[in-house]
């Protein structure tokens, strides 16, 4: 089992700002706490976590709250996550007592002081993360909020690093420890835990890259009224006819055995039906992503094909449609990036993934990803006595490490099926 941890220090705090001791005691959040923890959330914006935990001081919450906004999730209060105890040094100035706090802190020992003990703090930060490791599942990417001594001993108890290099390496650099709205990423994998990002700020992290396999199975929608009446259709709309739920449920028959993690549709309703009836046995609910709908043929929507064929052919070789109200070629592609780039950012290593859409847009994917020319694919798929994107067609092709490679391209059902 692997699990990635993204490791959050809480934003700057009124205790923090006023040089006051801070750990269970509490203090709200500065307005630069706030923009840290926000800072924190824009920087993960690419995560999709699986689950979230929290210490439950109200500035560890209130950060989580930043981080997680706009997401459909909430944290965990875990109360083991709370910061270290400093005993009757809560709440104090440090320049109240520098020469007893800078023995104390040598030894990150507190106990005299009615506090924390190193030892004490280290079986906490073990089981409590063994607590954690138990409540996830295999591939969980998961948020931790909590506090700067805490996240030090993490470091010292469980990733093996050596805290005075740490420390010292840090003031050589000008830089905190653990900064405020701080991101530190590690790993658990089958009993072992490893540093993948030092405690950094904010606008410096970087999101590594994760190593991941993705299988993809791109399905055309099934016949529509336009379809049939020869119509252009991109951008608008028109309902499946008695053919094109056949098509829906011929692809749904043919990929009854795969096992799909997830299954997301075009938003437009030709789409949204096939999804449905294809993810039904799956018991899967469609997820709407408009990053899939078709291209904008702007004024050209609706005209029938044959009146306009070698206009319409013209544009299509160079998807260029902005000049009427449209799409064009660099807008598409750009849009098959990024829907593309947040799907595989959302799975998980293994995940299969269902995906309905269009006959356009399936085109562009081909030039896009695999520079595979509409004129040269038309010829040879005639040749070959297919149809190039039929409706209710099945392409199937996978990612991996940053590389797309095809499967299988555009079949019909019944042809998928043999």
């Amino acid at each position: 089992m692997k699990i990635t941890f993204y490791f959050v220090r809480h934003g700057e705090t009124r205790f923090n700002e006023k040089g006051r001791v801070q750990g269970v005691c509490d203090s709200p959040l500065t307005a630069l706490g706030k923009a840290q923890a926000d800072r924190a959330g824009d920087a993960l914006r690419e995560v999709y976590f699986d689950q979230a935990f929290t210490s439950p001081a109200e500035r560890a919450m209130q950060t989580a709250r930043h981080i997680l906004s706009g997401r459909n999730m909430e944290a965990v209060i875990v109360e083991d996550l709370h910061e270290f105890d400093f005993g009757r040094y809560e709440g104090t100035r440090f320049t109240s007592h520098p020469d007893e706090l800078k023995q104390h802190f040598a030894t990150r020992d507190f106990s005299s002081a009615e506090g924390e003990s190193p030892a004490r703090m280290e079986v906490r930060v073990r089981e409590v993360m063994k607590d954690i490791v138990s409540r996830c599942e295999d591939q969980d990417r998961v948020l931790i909020v909590s506090h700067g001594m805490f996240e030090l001993f993490l470091m010292t108890t469980l990733l093996n690093v050596d805290g005075d290099s740490f420390y010292q390496q840090r003031v050589a650099e000008g830089r905190r420890s653990t900064p405020n709205g701080g991101i530190m990423v590690f790993t658990y994998e089958d009993g072992e835990y490893r540093m993948t990002v030092e405690p950094t700020e904010a606008e410096r992290f970087v999101l590594p890259e994760e190593e991941k396999h993705v299988v993809f199975y791109y399905v055309r929608h099934g016949e529509t009224r336009f379809n049939m009446w020869n119509r252009m259709q991109g951008a608008d709309d028109s309902p499946l006819t008695a053919a094109g739920i056949h098509q829906a449920e011929e692809a749904r028959d043919a990929l009854r055995g795969v096992e799909f993690n997830a299954v997301y549709t075009s938003p437009y309703g030709r789409a949204r039906k096939t999804a449905q009836i294809i993810a039904a046995p799956h018991r899967i609910e469609p997820v709407l992503e408009k990053g899939l709908k078709e291209v904008d043929f702007g004024d050209f929507e609706g005209v029938v094909t044959d009146s306009w064929r070698d206009e319409i052919m013209r544009r299509h070789l160079n998807e260029q449609w902005d000049d009427v109200g449209g799409e064009n070629l660099k807008q598409v592609q750009e849009r098959i990036r990024k829907t593309l780039h947040k799907i595989i950012r959302k799975a998980k290593d293994n995940d299969t993934i269902l995906l309905v859409s269009h006959g356009t847009y399936y085109l562009n994917i081909l030039k896009y990803l695999f520079d595979i020319d509409r004129t040269d694919y038309f010829e040879k798929r005639m040749k070959a006595g297919r149809q190039a994107m039929p409706n209710g067609g099945i392409f199937t092709f996978e990612y991996t490490d940053g590389v797309f490679r095809i499967r299988e391209l555009m079949v019909s059902p019944d042809e998928y099926s043999k």
